[in-house]
Parts: structure tokens; C-alpha cells; sequence
């Protein structure tokens, strides 16, 4: 339960820092796709460093360079996942971005932490 209370945390305030980004980039006119990506990234790096160290209480640099590249996928793949939702809810049935954004949040973060658990740190899992 710690763990899923951690992971909260971090995706609190990678959401944020995601969602101001993301919203920001909207009000300038960018495309919402375009808006999603860059948010993406700019929560990328940060996320992979809170979930490692504080999440999963992984330390030191022992298969760091592995931990980036599956956390990478399993980010590429929550994208895609935010894009297809982002084309459902903004593309057709025209929601504005806060909304669209919550919608998309409970479906990217279940699909996020099941990863993260299941793949990409599951050695935790198994110690």
C-alpha cells in the first residue's frame, strides 16, 4: 500500500508539471497531439527518476540504463494510449483540454503504475 501511496505522490506532481505544460501549449494554439507529446516529455526524466528512487526505492546505477529504456517503452506506450484517448475525447466528441485531460489521467495512470510494477521495476516486486 506504501508503494501505491508513493507512486501517487510521483504521479502527482509529474501530472502537474504534464498538465501545465500540456495546457499551456493548448492556449498557445498548438495542436492538441503536438501539446500532448511535449508534455509527455517534460514529465519523462522526472517521472523515471521519482518512480525509481522514491516509488520503488531503487538506488544506485545497476541496470539504470535498462530501467530508462523499459520505463521509455512503457512511457512511448502510455503516449500512444493519451493520444488515442486525446483523438476520442478532444478529436470527436470535442471536450476542451481540462476535462479531456482528467478522463484520460485515470486511464494512462492504471496502465502507468501496472507497468511499472509488472515490467519495468518488477524485481522489486520480487524480492
Amino acid at each position: 500500500m506504501g508503494r501505491l501511496l508513493r507512486f501517487g505522490l510521483t504521479g502527482a506532481l509529474t501530472t502537474s508539471v504534464a498538465y501545465l505544460v500540456f495546457i499551456g501549449l493548448l492556449d498557445r494554439g498548438l495542436n492538441y497531439a503536438i501539446a500532448a507529446t511535449v508534455s509527455w516529455a517534460a514529465g519523462l526524466v522526472l517521472g523515471f527518476t521519482l518512480n525509481r528512487r522514491f516509488t520503488f526505492g531503487i538506488t544506485g546505477t545497476e541496470r539504470y540504463r535498462r530501467d530508462f529504456g523499459v520505463y521509455a517503452l512503457g512511457a512511448v506506450l502510455q503516449l500512444l494510449l493519451g493520444l488515442t484517448g486525446y483523438a476520442i475525447l478532444i478529436g470527436r466528441m470535442h471536450l476542451s483540454g481540462t476535462p479531456a485531460f482528467a478522463v484520460n489521467l485515470v486511464v494512462t495512470t492504471t496502465f502507468s503504475f501496472l507497468f511499472l510494477r509488472f515490467v519495468t521495476f518488477r524485481r522489486v516486486a520480487e524480492a
